[in-house]
């Protein structure tokens, strides 16, 4: 089924190296986010293909606020 990758903490979107339609491996980083002046790499808790991405780079997000979709 489908996972929602969501925000862990507030922050910023710095960089997102994969797009819709990627096939990705459990491990791979999705999204880059910068909270606290610390860089945290979001990757796939499984191998997956990205659905729908939810944000853009330079985007303040909330904690728990949707990112990226796996299906």
């Amino acid at each position: 089924g489908e996972l929602t990758i969501k925000s862990p903490m507030p922050g910023l979107i710095v960089a997102i190296p994969v797009k819709d339609g990627d096939v990705v491996k459990k491990g791979q980083v999705l999204i880059v986010l910068e909270s606290m002046k610390m860089e945290n790499e979001l990757k796939a808790p499984r191998d997956g293909t990205v659905t729908a991405i939810k944000v853009t780079p330079r985007q303040a997000v909330e904690q728990g606020q949707a990112l990226l979709t796996l299906a």
